[in-house]
């Protein structure tokens, strides 16, 4: 009896798992193009390449931090704002699955909001 439960309990620890380690790679290549959008915004409005570094970080951290602030959010408080809009507006009424996908989606924005930090740490220590 123990041990199926710990089988059970360790199938769906490593089923909720399995997502997000197979975006990983995906997920920060989105992140190393932000950056590397970034770093072409800075060589285009920047004058020196003294402050190139420390600006860069400043950058990925503010879009990392936003991306953490509004990911968060979104998956959070995306229940009140459509019971809002069904009230409202008589939208269609909102549902499990709905906020399923939603945490689905916002998961990807959490994630390379935080390679973005990460990264933003790794360049400020250069």
């Amino acid at each position: 009896m123990i041990s199926w439960f710990k089988e059970k309990l360790q199938r769906k620890i490593v089923d909720h798992w399995k997502i997000p380690l197979e975006l990983i790679p995906k997920l920060f290549l989105y992140s190393l193009i932000i950056s590397l959008i970034d770093v072409l915004l800075i060589f285009l409005f920047s004058w020196g390449i003294d402050t190139f570094a420390y600006t860069l970080s400043i950058f990925m951290l503010i879009e990392g931090g936003l991306g953490l602030i509004f990911g968060s959010f979104i998956s959070a408080y995306s229940p009140s704002v459509a019971k809002l809009n069904e009230i409202l507006f008589h939208s269609e009424p909102w549902n499990f699955a709905k906020q399923k996908e939603i945490e689905k989606r916002m998961r990807i924005v959490l994630i390379t909001g935080f390679l973005l930090i990460i990264e933003a740490l790794f360049v400020s220590a250069l």
